[in-house]
């Protein structure tokens, strides 16, 4: 089961990061506050079905993720303008402070 929810995870994860960046929600999300949110509650979303497939789901670690995620996705939008490559910098730091972040809400 653990391995389920770790391919669910990174499967909701890369599909909210990358593959819906693509698209107009990419555009939104640097362009308007309802943008950020509408990713933020997206990829929110994806990342419970990993939480509940090991019976670790509760309200407040959604809540966690959310608001973690809008915080750190919102700096990084006011430190870089543009999208740079997946190795800049930004993003590798991005990336590694939303690892962290679900990584808290399985341990807890």
């Amino acid at each position: 089961m653990l391995l389920a929810a770790f391919l669910v995870t990174l499967g909701g994860h890369y599909f909210t990061e990358y593959t819906l960046q693509k698209t107009r929600l990419g555009i939104l999300k640097r362009k308007s506050f309802w943008g950020l949110i509408i990713h933020t509650s997206l990829w929110t979303l994806a990342m419970c079905p990993g939480l509940w497939l090991l019976d670790l789901f509760a309200p407040w670690k959604a809540l966690f993720l959310f608001a973690t995620h809008t915080v750190i996705d919102a700096v990084k939008m006011s430190i870089v303008s543009s999208k740079k490559n997946y190795f800049h910098p930004t993003n590798i730091i991005d990336q590694l402070l939303h690892f962290l972040t679900v990584v808290f809400v399985y341990i807890k």
